[in-house]
């Protein structure tokens, strides 16, 4: 989990198939872990603007994409669904921040966050997304 949301914020010269590969590994990881209710209160989303600029910077090549296929889309192109890598992995960073600031006080209740969020919200995102970085190449 650590080694994903270090990568989104600092892209250490992974490639976007490399990234894939780590989302594609945390996904498997979480979707072993139990299914719970986390019980601590979590903090309020709110979109993180700075968040997706930092990843934006870490990762300029990335934008809007077709989900079925994760080809990148131009300004031109129509399709029915768009998909938007950087709300995908701005999504998914503040995710993994809020588990992350959940082990620091109770490390069961932060893998139950991590499980929760990914059922409810970024697992679509990481699956969706994952294609247009293997696309990247």
């Amino acid at each position: 989990m650590r080694r994903v949301h270090a990568a989104l914020l600092d892209r250490e010269g992974l490639t976007p198939s490399a990234l894939a590969n780590l989302l594609d590994g945390l996904r498997r990881e979480v979707q072993a872990l139990p299914c719970t209710v986390p019980e601590s209160d979590t903090p309020p989303r709110e979109e993180d603007h700075h968040l997706r600029a930092s990843i934006a910077g870490a990762w300029p090549e990335l934008g809007f994409y077709d989900p079925a296929t994760g080809r990148a889309l131009g300004h031109c192109d129509l399709p029915t669904e768009i998909g938007d890598a950087l709300d995908d992995l701005t999504d998914l960073a503040l995710d993994l921040g809020t588990a992350l600031a959940l082990a620091d006080t109770d490390e069961a209740d932060a893998l139950a966050w991590l499980r929760f969020s990914h059922d409810i919200h970024w697992g679509d995102h990481v699956q969706d997304v994952t294609r247009h970085l293997r696309w990247l190449g």
